[in-house]
Order: C-alpha cells, then sequence, then structure tokens
C-alpha cells in the first residue's frame, strides 16, 4: 500500500493529492482558429451535430456547475494560503485570487439565465463525446476551446453564421447561449484552478521530501510518485524535486544520498527539458485563465439581442419586414416567441413559421405603400395598416389564416377564446358578489337569528359595501400576481422621434405663488433632460387660481414670472439647429 502523504503538509494541499480523486482533465484548449479556420470548422461542426428533444433522464448542466464552484473554492483557499505563507504563485493563480468574486457571481447568473424548464426544451446532441447535453453547449465549447476562452463578438457571429449554413439553430438555443458560454467557461476555469492548486500541493510535497531527504528511501519516493502520477501532476513535482536536489548537491556538506539520486536519475533523465515543458505550460494557463475572467465580463457587457439578429437566420429574415425591424426589441421578442410557440404545436422549423408570416405580411405591405427599408420607416413613420403587422396573423384577426398556412386547426382553441371572451365579465362579477356574500354571512352574528328582519337587512347592507372592496381588493391582487401581463408594441424609433411625429408634453399647473412656478420650471426642465428629443416640446398649460373677478393684482405679476422662467430655459437648452418658429419650451 502506498504511504501516506508526509503529516506536515497543509491539509487543503493534502486533499488536493489524494489519489482517489481521479486525474486531472485538460483545459478547454485546442488550436487557435483564425475567421476563414472558423467558418470551416463552424460548418462541418453543423453537419456532425446530430440532435433531439432531451429525454428526462438528460444530464443537466447544475450538479456540475455546483462541483465546479466547489473544486474552485478548494483550489482557491489553496492558493491564498500558500501565498499568505510567502510562496511563489503564478500570475494565473493571482488572477484567480483576485477575480474569484466574479466566478461565484456566475453560478447565480447561469441559475437565472438557464433555468432547469427552459434547459429541458432544448435539442441535445446524440453522438460522442458531448452526447445528452444541449447542442448549444458543443457550438458553446468548441467556440470556448479555439479562442483559449477569449471572447470576441464579431468572430462569434462569424462563426454561428457558418454553423447556420449546416444546421439551423433554434432561437432559444441563440438566446441560450451566453448562458452557455459562462457554463464552458466555469468549467474551463475549474480544471485550470485545479491543476494551478495541484501542482502548487505537488511542488510543496517535493519541497518536504527534500526537507528530510536523508531519511527518505527510494521505495517510500516511488510511492509517493505514484500518487501524484494517478493526480497528473508528475512533471510538477519531478521538477521541484530535481531543481532543490541540483541545488542541495553542489552545496557543501549536503549530499544527496546515492540510492535517491539514482532513484531520481531513472524518473527524470532530463531536468531541462521538463522545466522548458512546465514553463510552456504555465504561460499557456496564465493566458487562459486571464482571458476566461476577461470573458466573463465581456459576455454580460456584450450587446446580445444585436448578436442574435446578425447571426440568426430568423431574425435576418424578419428583419426584411420594415415593421418588425423599426420595432421595439420587446415587442420583436414578442413576435419571436410566438413563431416557436407555432413551431412547436405545428411541427415545422421556425424557419418556416417565418416564411409564411413574411408570406401574409408582404402583400399588405406593398399595398399599403410602406416604406422600403427600416431606414425610411424611422423616418417617415409607421403605415396604419395592421396587415403588416407581424402580432395581427399572430395574436389578432389574421391568427386563423397563419394557422390554415401552416396546416393547423384553430377551430377550437378560437372557439374556447371567444367563450372565454365573453365569460370573463360574468365570472368576474359572480366571483366579487359571491364573495361579498361569503363574507358579509360571516360577519353578521350568530345571534342575529332572532333580530328582526328589516335589521338583518340593514346591518347586511351596511356591511356589503366594505366587504365588496375587500374581496375586490383580493381578487385584482390575485388576478395581477397570476397573470402575465401583455406588453402594448412598441416601436424602437432608433434615430429619434421623425418631424412628422413631433410630441408635446403638457403639464397642466396653476399659476399660484412664485414658488410654486420656480418648482413647475424645474420640473419641466426634468423632463426635458429625461427625454432629450429633438422634435419633443415641454409645455406648461396654465391658469390662476379661483377669485371672485376675471383679474386681481396678482396675476400679471405671476404671468411675467412664469413668461421669464420659461423663456429662460429656452435660451438654455436652445440648440444649433432648432426651428425658432418651434421653442422647446413653452407657455400656455
Amino acid at each position: 500500500a502506498a504511504p501516506a502523504l508526509p503529516p506536515e503538509l497543509p491539509r487543503t494541499l493534502s486533499r488536493l493529492l489524494q489519489p482517489g480523486a481521479g486525474p486531472q482533465q485538460a483545459p478547454v484548449r485546442s488550436e487557435i482558429f483564425g475567421p476563414q479556420r472558423f467558418a470551416e470548422h463552424g460548418q462541418s461542426l453543423g453537419l456532425a451535430h446530430e440532435a433531439g428533444p432531451a429525454a428526462w433522464t438528460s444530464p443537466s448542466f447544475f450538479p456540475r456547475l455546483r462541483s465546479n464552484i466547489g473544486m474552485l473554492r478548494q483550489a482557491r483557499q489553496a492558493l491564498a494560503e500558500q501565498a499568505a505563507a510567502g510562496d511563489d504563485v503564478s500570475p494565473a493563480s493571482l488572477w484567480l485570487l483576485d477575480n474569484f468574486h466574479l466566478i461565484e457571481a456566475q453560478l447565480l447568473a447561469v441559475h437565472e439565465g438557464l433555468p432547469r424548464h427552459y434547459f429541458r426544451a432544448l435539442p441535445v446532441l446524440r453522438g460522442e463525446p458531448l452526447a445528452g447535453l444541449p447542442r448549444i453547449y458543443g457550438v458553446a465549447w468548441a467556440f470556448v476551446a479555439h479562442t483559449d476562452s477569449a471572447f470576441d463578438e464579431d468572430l462569434l457571429v462569424h462563426y454561428l453564421c457558418a454553423y447556420q449554413q449546416t444546421r439551423e439553430l433554434r432561437l432559444s438555443e441563440m438566446w441560450a447561449l451566453p448562458t452557455t458560454l459562462r457554463v464552458v467557461l466555469v468549467e474551463n476555469l475549474r480544471r485550470l484552478a485545479e491543476r494551478l492548486a495541484t501542482n502548487q500541493a505537488a511542488r510543496e510535497l517535493a519541497n518536504r521530501c527534500c526537507d528530510r531527504i536523508e531519511s527518505c528511501t527510494p521505495p517510500e519516493l516511488a510511492a509517493l510518485f505514484d500518487q501524484v502520477v494517478q493526480r497528473g501532476v508528475a512533471t510538477a513535482f519531478l521538477a521541484q524535486m530535481g531543481q532543490r536536489l541540483q541545488d542541495r548537491a553542489s552545496g557543501a556538506h549536503q549530499r544527496v544520498p546515492a540510492d535517491v539520486r539514482q532513484w531520481l536519475q531513472s524518473v527524470l533523465p532530463n531536468l531541462a527539458a521538463v522545466l522548458a515543458l512546465q514553463a510552456t505550460e504555465q504561460t499557456a494557463d496564465n493566458l487562459s485563465v486571464s482571458n476566461a475572467v476577461a470573458s466573463l465580463r465581456a459576455i454580460g457587457d456584450a450587446d446580445w439581442p444585436d448578436i442574435v439578429a446578425r447571426s440568426s437566420p430568423l431574425m435576418q429574415a424578419m428583419l426584411t419586414a420594415p415593421l418588425f425591424a423599426a420595432e421595439h426589441h420587446g415587442t420583436r421578442d414578442d413576435t419571436l416567441h410566438a413563431i416557436e410557440a407555432l413551431a412547436r404545436r405545428s411541427g415545422k422549423t421556425e424557419m418556416q413559421v417565418a416564411q409564411a408570416l413574411l408570406v401574409l405580411m408582404t402583400p399588405a405591405v406593398r399595398s399599403g405603400n410602406m416604406p422600403g427599408s427600416a431606414a425610411d420607416l424611422g423616418a417617415q413613420g409607421p403605415h396604419s395598416d395592421d396587415n403588416a403587422v407581424a402580432g395581427h396573423w399572430l395574436r389578432g384577426p389574421g391568427r386563423a389564416a397563419l394557422a390554415q398556412a401552416l396546416g393547423l386547426n384553430l377551430a377550437w382553441p378560437l372557439a374556447l377564446g371567444a367563450l372565454w371572451r365573453h365569460a370573463v365579465l360574468p365570472l368576474y362579477l359572480g366571483t366579487v358578489a359571491l364573495g361579498t356574500w361569503a363574507l358579509v354571512a360571516g360577519l353578521l352574528p350568530g345571534a342575529a337569528a332572532g333580530a328582526a328582519v328589516w335589521a338583518l337587512a340593514l346591518v347586511a347592507a351596511l356591511l356589503a359595501v366594505p366587504a365588496s372592496e375587500a374581496v375586490i381588493a383580493l381578487l385584482h391582487r390575485l388576478i395581477s400576481e397570476s397573470t402575465r401581463p401583455h406588453r402594448l408594441p412598441r416601436l424602437a424609433l432608433a434615430q429619434g422621434i421623425p418631424p412628422e411625429h413631433r410630441v408635446m408634453v403638457v403639464m397642466p399647473a396653476m399659476l399660484s405663488d412664485p414658488a410654486a412656478i420656480a418648482g413647475l420650471a424645474h420640473r419641466l426642465q426634468l423632463h426635458h433632460l429625461a427625454n432629450p428629443e429633438v422634435h419633443a416640446q415641454f409645455a406648461l398649460l396654465t391658469d390662476w387660481g379661483d377669485a371672485d373677478e376675471a383679474h386681481t393684482p396678482r396675476d400679471e405679476p405671476l404671468l411675467a414670472q412664469a413668461t421669464e422662467l420659461v423663456a429662460a430655459l429656452n435660451a438654455r437648452h436652445t440648440q444649433a439647429g432648432d426651428d425658432p418658429a418651434s421653442p422647446r419650451f413653452l407657455l400656455l
């Protein structure tokens, strides 16, 4: 049996060297690809990625993610103890120690960004080595490996576009990509941290052996060597021991026993080659750790709606519709989620659903004399033809026509929806009436059975009003917390409000006293600062307070003060190119 590790070795380092932990896994690192090579790899990867629905027994990200965080904490503790003891630690170890809070935060980010029910809906790979894991996990793994954990938006878009030339990704997979990249980066950091900490433990073990080399025997050293081999840190152990004993042998009265020297020569015939290999690995690890930490930050700062729009064929197809291109990203998301739902229900791909939708939208766009591009639309404003809006076909009156184009029969769902819409008001009123009756009945005292009928009726009538208010408040609370809100469609107006759709923000107010007027002018300025649109005006719609006469002596000074303050706002905020006939601030 192999001897135990030296008892003087710290516990945190001993745990890292236990053979039962198994060999370390190699970092997620491979040949670095440029744009052309990434395009070729993306196409070949798409051809190789056979995928299907996830089974309930499919592995999950979360158990491995917790294991990763646990190992990262263990490695951090070991490295921190070594650094506190004054031992030399590598730049990669310092990166981990300084940025560990960022790494731990990824656990929460992954749980929020990819809940279990969302993960179960993603297609999973059929073939090894990632069988059972989401297809997008394989896509993210290849990107991290061939960039050495660096994050480059343009390169990622180039890679995704090339991949989807041979294999279309679902929109849900595209939105899962930022979280999946985090998962792979944390996995890589776990492997690198374990490697750094275990190498440090192996070097410390070699130091302890060299400190008592006169009492060590070759069989004991061989047994310890077998343990570090099982953990994959033999190079660090031998390199440290070789350096220490080489320095020791060159000093006076510090001779290395001959049998130990002979054993070391047998397992370490070329110390220089091992030191060169170790230096190369340390340099590579330093770069990988710094890249991974920087990428975790960059992924959070990236404009993912823009990345998805540039790399998703579905988005590229939908952006050919001018109204969709001009919409706010929240309104676009509603449209895209509806397309996803129709694709699942019809058994067709998301692209097929989008193409059917665009066919229905395009004639309406042309006949309505819609602008030819999103830029034109932003400049000219949206057309009033509802048939050009995706929501008309996905959730509005055109839903049946789109379903028919996809081969779906929505007769029963539409009938049930109409029945529900007609039943909502009676159901609401009935619930309020029933709840009020139950609450009033519960509040009437039990002894009221002997009271006069008219007295009971009077008490019940008096209790009905507050009881109904309580029931309505409770009912509204339940409805607001249990139903999903429907957002009104919005335009992005990325170029600002166009001139023909200029707006005026009006504040009704009373000219009551000088202090109130100064406060109104300040609020008017705040509205402008919060909405610095060129074609937006801000006005006070004012009147004087109630009086017995049409005009009082106080009216004119108050009006003069308001006029002066509004004129000062115009002087302060007027910019070059503003139309003098349309001042930014008005007093009405």
